[in-house]
């Protein structure tokens, strides 16, 4: 059916097509006046004479700039204590700062009596404004002119409680970013929010409270703010779980010259957002991966926060994580993680939180150990649990939990005389095969590895980097080839390519061919930067060109054989992108900062090496040549050997003692790898 159209309004808006069959909808858009379109599309919703178009109607009356007209007088202004023509309210917030405001005749300042009409406005200042076009009347308004008959009064009324209503009430949006619902309780409400689910919900203004929980977990969040009313948008965002994603415009001058630039800010690990842009629940934009099956919701915070260095906005999200996960092992160390970098204090709370949740297991017990005995509190530790063990002398686990706060030979003792008094406790041999390794006696671990590998096949498992030494010590270079091919073969595995890299160093001492995983590496590792990275880790060249390699593979290629290098690459790069190096990396680039006394680079990397503070400060002491013995500090044995190569540096040392520490370093570096490296190639 044809259909006259002066004022060409189905070419501006395309959906008017699917309405004209509708008689009065034609008829008014042949009259070219897209204000009687507006209203035949108001009365048609209204009376519901369309149902089946009943969403595209809506829509197209939501959205009344599509039926603007051009000025033709300017509204009047004038204004007096009680009476005046004035723009009201605010709708249908643009991204250039216009809005649709209603020009009505008003008394008291702010109640309306009359609307006049509405238009799109700029705000200039206090009652001025620039006036960009006209629009039809919304429903309230368009019904107001109507109803005008029935008396001044009811719209005064109207208007008033419109007023009251508006100036005493908010929208909040509520996001929830896990996988399973939320009950929501707030402002008296209870509100059931699905897995990744967003809803919209009216308070009063005031004080309010509320509470986040999850069905047999409990509580994981709460509200408590000062809410106000405005033209804004307010949301909670509970636990900080969901990305959300909002687009601003800022303008910059250049002198005559103003452009204006879209920006989009991500909050990931806010709970409490204001801004100032008007959204409904389902404008919100979350952020998201290009992939359609990439990670969403609390998924997409995590990787954007740690991409990002904001780990420590998501401790809050990591932590209702740990809970709803019932604090399961690798939940739990991500929380403590992104809690140590709010404060150690935080870190101890989440600690024994899920400590208290797992009673009885030892695991838990020994991370709330560690991160008090970070935070300087050995002493107080070791009273704390003397007394325990002195209160429960047939209690295998408490002996070792005082035990494993002893170090040295001392601790090697203590938990050898455990394990004579325990002979079935995996707790205690786990720890033996670590503290006789990390004291010269590879014979004893290796011995007590195979005893525990028939004792516990789990606790053996959590050694395998120190079985892979453990194996080269005792010159079973093959068998140590064979743990690490296993390791590799798991495609699950966590350090898979840590895993590919250390069996190429290994392959390398026994004359096997050292890339033969490395080219088997998972998907996500296989992109060049990642995999030239592993590659120049076990000592073999980087596939891509010197002008193509990303700072990862420059930082692992000067690691090498140029410190000065390695250090000023490393102060470009975060610590997220500097936690993928392997530890005898670590050791060495923090080691060269602080004989270097780079504090720059010593704050960034604080607390990246598994040591308590007091070993730390030991640690710094040895490396600027202070009189320490590293045997009394239970680190690491690829700590230890970059140690060694550190101090030896050290000018200001005997010839002989660098010597000496130099093949200490090599004797101690079963792999071979980067500090054996860094021992022939790095400048005298």
């Amino acid at each position: 059916m044809s259909i006259s159209d002066p004022a060409n309004l189905i070419l501006r808006i395309p959906e008017l097509q699917a309405l004209a069959d509708d008689h009065k909808i034609r008829r008014a858009i042949e009259t070219g006046d897209s204000f009687k379109v507006y209203r035949a599309l108001l009365l048609a919703n209204l009376l519901r004479r369309l149902p089946r178009h009943r969403d595209l109607i809506t829509m197209l009356t939501n959205e009344r700039r599509l039926f603007a007209k051009p000025i033709l007088k300017a509204p009047l202004s004038y204004q007096s204590k009680s009476i005046g023509f004035e723009f009201i309210g605010g709708s249908e917030h643009d991204t250039d700062g216009s809005y649709i405001a209603m020009h009505a005749l008003v008394i008291l300042s702010k109640l309306p009596l009359i609307p006049l009409g509405s238009f799109i406005v700029k705000s200039k200042g206090k009652q001025k404004w620039q006036v960009l076009a006209r629009v039809p009347l919304g429903i309230k308004g368009w019904l107001s002119t109507r109803g005008l008959a029935i008396g001044l009064a009811t719209l005064v009324l109207s208007g008033a409680v419109l007023s009251y209503h508006s100036t005493h009430t908010q929208d909040i949006i509520l996001l929830n970013g896990f996988d399973l619902p939320v009950l929501v309780t707030l402002d008296g409400e209870k509100i059931k929010l699905s897995p990744q689910g967003i809803i919209s919900t009216t308070v009063n203004t005031g004080h309010v409270r509320g509470i986040a929980s999850v069905d047999k977990i409990g509580t994981i969040d709460d509200f408590e703010h000062d809410i106000v009313s405005n033209d804004g948008t307010t949301v909670w965002n509970i636990v900080g779980a969901t990305p959300l994603l909002h687009p601003t415009i800022v303008s910059t001058k250049t002198g005559n010259d103003t452009a204006s630039k879209n920006i989009t800010s991500v909050y990931c690990g806010k709970r409490f957002i204001e801004l100032e842009m008007k959204l409904n629940a389902n404008k919100i934009t979350l952020a998201k991966t290009a992939s359609e099956t990439g990670p969403v919701g609390i998924a997409m915070c995590i990787k954007y926060a740690e991409e990002n260095a904001k780990e420590k906005t998501i401790a809050p999200a990591l932590e209702a994580l740990a809970l709803i996960y019932d604090w399961s092992l690798s939940h739990t160390t991500n929380a403590i993680a992104a809690a140590k970098l709010v404060s150690p204090a935080e870190a101890i709370r989440v600690a024994t939180r899920a400590m208290h949740a797992k009673p009885g297991q030892t695991e838990y017990e020994r991370i709330y150990q560690d991160l008090r005995e970070e935070a300087g509190e050995h002493d107080a530790l070791l009273r704390e649990y003397a007394e325990r063990a002195k209160q429960e002398t047939d209690s295998a686990s408490v002996q070792f939990l005082y035990a494993s706060l002893l170090s040295g030979p001392a601790g090697v003792a203590a938990m050898q005389e455990l394990n004579q008094q325990f002979p079935q406790d995996a707790d205690i041999l786990h720890s033996l095969v670590t503290r006789k390794m990390l004291h010269d006696d590879s014979s004893g671990a290796y011995r007590d590895l195979a005893r525990l590998r028939k004792l516990s096949p789990k606790h053996a498992d959590r050694l395998l980097d120190t079985e892979v030494k453990i194996l080269l010590a005792e010159h079973r270079g093959i068998e140590a080839l064979q743990v690490l091919n296993n390791a590799v073969r798991d495609k699950a595995a966590e350090k898979r390519p840590d895993h590919a890299a250390d069996f190429a160093l290994v392959a390398k001492q026994i004359n096997v061919k050292p890339d033969f995983w490395l080219k088997e590496l998972p998907a996500k590792e296989k992109n060049a930067d990642m995999l030239d990275f592993y590659r120049v880790r076990a000592g073999l060249r980087p596939l891509q060109t010197q002008d193509t390699q990303s700072a990862f593979v420059k930082l692992a290629l000067a690691l090498r054989n140029d410190p000065a290098e390695a250090v000023k690459i490393s102060k470009r790069m975060n610590r997220h992108q500097l936690s993928y190096l392997a530890i005898d990396q670590l050791s060495l680039l923090i080691g060269e900062a602080i004989r270097t006394k780079d504090g720059e680079l010593v704050a960034k990397m604080e607390g990246m090496l598994p040591l308590s503070k007091a070993k730390t400060k030991l640690l710094e002491d040895f490396l600027l040549g202070e009189q320490v013995n590293l045997d009394e500090l239970d680190i690491d044995l690829d700590i230890q050997s970059a140690a060694r190569f550190i101090r030896s540096r050290n000018p200001q040392l005997t010839a002989k003692e660098r010597v000496i520490l130099r093949n200490q370093a090599e004797k101690t570096d079963f792999l071979l790898g980067p500090v054996t490296t860094a021992i022939h190639q790095w400048p005298q």
